[in-house]
């Protein structure tokens, strides 16, 4: 029995240079896995200040803007016909104060036209009807 015991320590030895070299290497894939979403994580956030720095963005929000101003004129539109009677002090119909509204914001007749949900024709009726009530005042 004797004579075993050397190649049973000599065999223990070599399973546990085998666990440490695959913890070794598990280490060093886990390391490696950080340093790659690490290197990741820096790539991502470069383009997000690439990103904030567009200089895009302000045309982007002055597009917004005006899409706004807009929206809230197309929503004064939309309000009940009978909320628009009752207004006793209104001397211009509101029609006509919105299509002013949008042409003094530089809007064609076809853009006024969509928006007040009425014909291209009228559009450039009333808008010429604006045109010569200015120049008359």
């Amino acid at each position: 029995m004797p004579t075993f015991t050397p190649l049973i320590m000599g065999s223990a030895l070599v399973v546990i240079a085998f666990f440490l070299s695959a913890l070794l290497l598990l280490a060093k894939r886990q390391r490696t896995e950080r340093q790659l979403e690490t290197q990741r994580i820096l790539a991502l956030q470069r383009k997000i200040d690439v990103a904030l720095r567009d200089e895009g963005f302000e045309t982007t929000r002055e597009a917004f803007s005006v899409s706004l101003k807009t929206a809230s004129l197309t929503t004064d539109l939309q309000r009940p016909r009978m909320e628009n009677m009752a207004k006793l002090d209104k001397k211009t119909p509101e029609k006509y104060r919105i299509l002013g509204r949008l042409a003094s914001q530089g809007m064609g007749a076809e853009e006024i036209a969509t928006i007040l949900d009425i014909s291209q024709v009228e559009a450039g009726q009333l808008l010429s009807l604006s045109s010569m009530a200015k120049f008359g005042h």
